[in-house]
């Protein structure tokens, strides 16, 4: 092979890698998932005060908020769910959004939420509550979080 050849495949090859590296960059960079670091204002998953607490919305019982009865396990498995959530960042114009579900997360500061499980949308009540200028979040992966609600959800309404 002569070095005419040689310099030929060369370039071909850093034009090559100088295309696969823009794709990766392009996607690591601009991609629209969040983490819940990114979503909650401060959040300090570690804090050593913690409650959670909240109620579901059922329109077909003669209480309309149930409250939720959370046992210690019930709580550090919704603390855990939304830790490990991703989340998307959505307008508020989008949809119209029918919260089911209020919690209430008490770590370093008080967080209000409300949880639409149909559209896996998250509402922060308070704007200063999040890291932007959003309060509207749809859950990319909910880790489970809408599953466990519900089956707090039922044993609540049946005791």
């Amino acid at each position: 092979m002569n070095a005419k050849d040689k310099s030929k495949k060369m370039i071909a090859s850093v034009f090559i890698l100088f295309i696969v590296a823009l794709f990766v960059v392009f996607f690591v960079f601009n991609s629209n998932t969040l983490a819940s670091d990114e979503v909650f204002n401060d959040i300090d998953f570690e804090s050593e005060y913690v409650n959670v607490d909240g109620y579901k919305l059922d329109r077909e019982t003669e209480e309309i908020f149930v409250k939720l009865k959370l046992i210690e396990d019930d709580k550090k498995a919704i603390l855990e769910a939304f830790k490990n959530s991703k989340f998307e960042i959505v307008s508020s114009s989008e949809s119209y959004v029918d919260g089911n579900y209020f919690i209430n997360i008490t770590l370093n500061k008080r967080y209000e939420l409300e949880l639409d499980s149909t559209q896996k949308v998250l509402i922060f009540s308070y704007e200063e509550d999040n890291d932007s200028d959003h309060k509207y979040y749809k859950f990319s992966n909910d880790n489970g979080l809408f599953e466990l609600l519900e089956t707090i959800a039922k044993g609540s309404v049946n005791q």
